[in-house]
């Protein structure tokens, strides 16, 4: 039952500190290239399934954007933003330079991570319709290497559903098609 109100208070934090965060860009004049973004304009747009499931379009807007469902899900406290506890030297802030990363990027394997060295990158170049990627596959899971993503994986956390994921992975697309 405590575990039930840990959830429960941490989604609240969570759901406050993302509305902080959304407020406070929301001012912030910057130079972020919006093809990065997943909002339906650009090189993301919003994508169809990526499986045998049939080909009806995904809603990748809102709280299904790709890019924020990485800010919400991984780039968060003592996760992997710069100086996190846990993040292994992957730094998934998103920002201008986030493509550059993650496309053709390998594990440094910082904090003894043991996906350190693995052979597979962030994300693969060239990897279009569907990517692939290290990244990817941590998201997907089973993961070749360490735990799957986000922490501390299922059972204990939710993974992201097919439609977050579709929605991760177009994102994840504009990413590598922007990098070419």
């Amino acid at each position: 039952m405590p575990r039930v109100y840990h959830r429960h208070a941490f989604g609240l934090f969570g759901l406050l500190g993302v509305l902080a965060t959304s407020l406070g860009l929301m001012g912030c004049p910057g130079s972020l290239d919006s093809s990065l973004l997943n909002n339906g304009s650009g090189t993301g747009g919003t994508s169809g399934g990526t499986g045998t499931g049939g080909s009806a379009s995904v809603n990748c807007t809102g709280t299904n954007d790709g890019a924020t469902l990485i800010t919400t899900n991984c780039a968060i406290s003592g996760c992997h933003i710069p100086g996190g506890v846990q993040s292994e030297g992957l730094d998934l802030t998103i920002d201008a330079t986030i493509g550059s990363r993650l496309v053709g990027v390998l594990s440094p394997g910082a904090s003894g991570s043991v996906c350190g060295g693995w052979p597979t990158p962030y994300l693969t170049p060239g990897a279009i319709p569907t990517p692939t990627g290290l990244l990817i596959d941590k998201i997907k899971g089973p993961p070749p290497c360490g735990d799957q993503m986000p922490w501390p994986g299922p059972p204990e956390a939710t993974a992201l559903t097919a439609t977050q994921l579709s929605c991760v992975e177009a994102w994840a697309e504009g990413l590598i098609t922007a990098a070419q």
